[in-house]
């Protein structure tokens, strides 16, 4: 069984939700860190706060320390501790804080007997668990925080020595919470922000869902599109998208598939008049040779002649046909050199100036500059200029003017006859294959002229003179004089 494809939609899709899972858990994680570092913090400064302020109150309100320490006057301390305790807890924000009073000796001293609760907890859970770890030692130091379990719950501690009024250590002062009520407030933060990136996360995935969707769909629908491409269904409407990167590939596609369809025409009627240039002269060829073989053909000898010269043009035609094709498919090697355009020009006009003899017309040539050099293929560029040559020959009645010229860093050669020219709707297809034009012949002269000159980055356009007759103008890159 094949696996199913994963789509670009939800490749997208769960990027996205890797993105947000990561981003929510790092979040969380950086958030509770931070949060537990600033209880923590806030922890340490309040019960260090409530110590001082203990402290300080028990000075001022106990003239007399031993009174605590000793536990004397218990009308007088209870008094005292009673304001204590009204003024720490106007310190509390998210801690219950209490405190202690213990002996040199770790007597509890305060809270009294008579609190049950406190002094129970004091004596059975956090004093035994003091003792443990050594909280409580003649080195301790004020503002120190301590944190230590006891009891099931979690506890933080300060611990200030008392002295008597000549310096003398007589006892301990103990500032502690149970930090239930900060864990609490720890916990509900956390939910509420967990709640927030929750929502946060089921509006960015419906955010991420809807992007995904924007971003796949067109793809597939070009998908569609490159499709039905391949099967050469090209009556296809073009795909409107936004003028981003992929209404830009839809414009492309849509471009591709006109110039698709032009090609297949073009192919379709390439192979029509291909197919019937090759039959005439096979026919005539095979009908010519069957006369012979059964003797119904009166003049043998010029039956043999039609017959080579069919042969010739098929064989011409032939190599123009595997030329044509090596040119468009690169095959064909191109010599590039430096040479002289006037040169190249005469050798052209050479090659011709028999058959322009034979036909009794003359071939002009005129320049205005000497030495213009050209980088290019001779062969191939003296090939395209007969090619036109040879078809203004057919058609010109007297004579054929031949111009080169340079204009700026361009070369321009202008073949100009006084036949009749061209119909203004056979200029646009000249240069087709096989395309034949009124009183034309079919053939790929021109066709060959203009991959070869298109090879050299030039351009050649087919139209009528001014004075009449046809003109042909090719335009080059120039080379270094």
């Amino acid at each position: 069984m094949k696996p199913s494809k994963i789509t670009i939609k939800k490749r997208i899709f769960f990027s996205h939700i890797a993105i947000i899972l990561i981003s929510l858990i790092l979040t969380a994680a950086v958030f509770d860190a931070c949060l537990r570092i600033f209880v923590r913090t806030q922890t340490k400064k309040q019960l260090i706060i409530a110590g001082d302020i203990v402290k300080k109150s028990m000075s001022e309100d106990l003239q007399d320390l031993n009174i605590i320490i000793q536990g004397k006057n218990n009308k007088e301390l209870i008094k005292s501790m009673l304001e204590i305790n009204k003024t720490l807890r106007k310190t509390q924000s998210f801690l219950d804080i209490n405190y202690a009073i213990f002996g040199k000796n770790k007597n509890i001293i305060y809270p009294l007997k008579e609190s049950n609760q406190e002094y129970l907890l004091l004596q059975n859970s956090l004093l035994p668990m003091i003792n443990k770890k050594k909280l409580i030692t003649s080195e301790t130091k004020k503002n120190n925080v301590f944190y230590f379990n006891a009891s099931g719950k979690r506890y933080a501690a300060t611990i200030y020595p008392l002295e008597s009024s000549n310096n003398l250590k007589e006892g301990y002062l103990l500032i502690y919470s149970d930090l239930d009520k900060s864990s609490k407030l720890t916990t509900i933060v956390n939910i509420m922000l967990l709640s927030i990136m929750v929502i946060a996360a089921i509006i960015a995935l419906i955010i991420s869902n809807n992007v995904s969707e924007k971003i796949s769909r067109p793809i597939s629908q070009l998908s569609k599109y490159a499709n039905k491409i391949g099967e050469r269904k090209y009556d296809m409407e073009p795909i409107k998208y936004n003028d981003d990167e992929i209404g830009q590939l839809a414009e492309t596609m849509y471009s591709m598939t006109q110039k698709l369809s032009a090609y297949d025409s073009t192919m379709k009627t390439f192979m029509q008049n291909a197919s019937h240039e090759l039959r005439t002269p096979l026919m005539s060829i095979q009908g010519y040779a069957e006369g012979i073989k059964y003797g119904v053909v009166d003049d043998q000898n010029k039956a043999v002649d039609i017959v080579i010269e069919e042969s010739k043009r098929l064989s011409q035609l032939v190599e123009d046909l595997l030329y044509l094709s090596k040119i468009d498919a690169l095959q064909e090697e191109m010599n590039f050199e430096r040479i002289n355009t006037e040169d190249m020009i005469r050798s052209s006009i050479e090659r011709v100036s028999g058959i322009a003899v034979k036909k009794e017309k003359v071939i002009n040539f005129s320049y205005n500059e000497n030495n213009i050099m050209l980088l290019g293929d001779e062969e191939k560029l003296i090939r395209a200029i007969i090619n036109i040559l040879g078809n203004s020959l057919r058609y010109s009645k007297k004579y054929i003017d031949v111009t080169l010229k340079k204009e700026g860093s361009k070369i321009i050669i202008l073949l100009e006859d006084d036949g009749p020219g061209f119909d203004e709707k056979d200029i646009a297809n000249i240069f087709d294959r096989f395309y034949k034009g009124k009183q034309g012949n079919y053939g790929l002269g021109l066709a060959i002229t203009k991959s070869i000159i298109e090879k050299h980055n030039g351009s050649i356009v087919a139209e009528n003179c001014v004075k009449g007759g046809a003109c042909f103008k090719i335009t080059l890159p120039g080379g270094s004089d």
